[in-house]
C-alpha cells in the first residue's frame, strides 16, 4: 500500500481559515426577511466561497482514511459517507491531493445556499466556476437547490485562488491536478462544452498581484458578453432586462471582485488575511446600474 500524506500547502484561503477552529463548522446564513429587489440594475453578480473541504474537515491523512493510499482507488472507496453522493471516479485518484473535493455535508449545505437564494428571489442566467473540484460541486448543488440545474457550468481556469498559495501544485510539474470540461460531462454534470476559457494557463509562481491581473481580465470579459445581453423568452420575445451570473470559486473570490467592481485599491498584503476571514459558501452580490454602469455592492448573503 502506498501511504499518502496531504502535502502542507505554504498558504491557502482554506488554511488560513480553519487555524480558527472555532469556524470550522460555520455557513453564512441568508436573512429570511431580505428580498433581492429589481431595481435599476443590468448585470448582477452572485460570488460565492465553495463549501466545506473534506481535507479540512477530516485532516492531512483524508487520503488514506477514504481512499486507502492506493494510486487508483476502488470504486467502492467513492461511497464513503463524508464523500459527495457523486464524486467523479478519476484514473489517477491521487490527483484527489491535490484538488480536494467538498464533503457530503457541504454539498448539503450547497443544496440549502441554493434554496435560500432562490427564496429571496434570486434566480441564475449563467454559472461560472474555479476548475477546483470543490468549486464546481458546489456550482452544481446550488444550481439544483435553486432548481436551475438546466443552467451549464462554465469552467474558468482564473476564477482558480492565487497559485503562491498553492505551492503544493509545483510537485505536479506538468501534471494538470483538475478534470477536464469532457471528464465532468461523462460523470454526469452539465459542463457547457462551447465555452471558450481566457486561458487554460496560470503561471505556477504566481503571486497576489498576478491573481489580481488575471481577476481583472475576468471581470472584464463578464461585463463584455453579458454587459448588452438580455436572455430570451419564449418564440422570441425578451423575457426580462436583468442577467444574474453565479460565479463559484474560493475565498479571495469575493474580495478581488468586489475589490475590481468597486475600483478600490489593491492590496496584496491584506488579501490573504481578509480571505482567511471568509466562512464557507460566503456570497456576496454585486450589482451593475444599467445607466451608469457603476457598480455597487447590494448586498452580502
Amino acid at each position: 500500500m502506498l501511504v499518502i500524506r496531504v502535502p502542507i500547502y505554504k498558504k491557502n484561503d482554506d488554511k488560513n481559515y480553519h487555524k480558527k477552529g472555532k469556524y470550522a463548522k460555520v455557513y453564512d446564513q441568508v436573512n429570511p426577511g431580505y428580498k433581492i429587489q429589481h431595481s435599476t440594475y443590468d448585470l448582477r453578480l452572485i460570488i460565492l466561497r465553495h463549501a466545506e473541504r473534506v481535507d479540512q474537515m477530516i485532516g492531512q491523512d483524508w487520503y488514506d482514511q477514504i481512499f486507502g493510499g492506493v494510486p487508483s482507488a476502488p470504486l467502492q472507496a467513492y461511497k464513503h459517507p463524508l464523500l459527495p453522493q457523486k464524486l467523479p471516479v478519476r484514473q489517477n485518484t491521487l490527483l484527489y491531493v491535490f484538488d480536494p473535493p467538498i464533503t457530503r455535508s457541504g454539498e448539503q449545505q450547497s443544496f440549502y445556499k441554493g434554496q435560500q437564494l432562490s427564496r429571496v428571489g434570486a434566480t441564475v442566467d449563467y454559472c461560472y466556476s474555479s476548475p477546483a473540484s470543490r468549486s464546481i460541486l458546489t456550482a452544481n448543488a446550488i444550481l439544483k437547490g435553486m432548481n436551475r440545474s438546466q443552467v451549464p457550468i462554465r469552467l474558468e481556469p482564473y476564477l482558480f485562488e492565487p497559485m503562491n498559495w498553492n505551492s503544493a501544485l509545483l510537485l505536479l510539474d506538468k501534471m494538470h491536478p483538475f478534470m477536464s470540461t469532457a471528464d465532468w460531462r461523462d460523470s454526469g454534470y452539465n459542463i457547457d462544452q462551447r465555452y471558450h476559457r481566457l486561458s487554460n494557463y496560470i503561471n505556477l509562481h504566481e503571486n497576489e498581484s498576478g491573481y489580481y491581473s488575471r481577476s481583472q481580465r475576468f471581470f472584464e470579459s463578464i461585463e463584455r458578453h453579458h454587459g448588452g445581453k438580455i436572455p430570451g423568452g419564449h418564440h422570441g420575445q425578451l423575457s426580462k432586462k436583468h442577467i444574474t451570473i453565479l460565479i463559484v470559486g474560493h475565498a479571495s473570490s469575493t474580495e478581488i471582485l468586489s475589490t475590481i467592481a468597486m475600483k478600490q485599491p489593491f492590496d496584496p498584503q491584506s488579501l490573504g488575511d481578509q480571505s482567511a476571514n471568509i466562512p464557507y459558501l460566503h456570497a456576496a452580490v454585486l450589482e451593475r446600474d444599467a445607466l451608469t454602469h457603476n457598480w455597487y455592492i447590494r448586498s452580502v448573503l
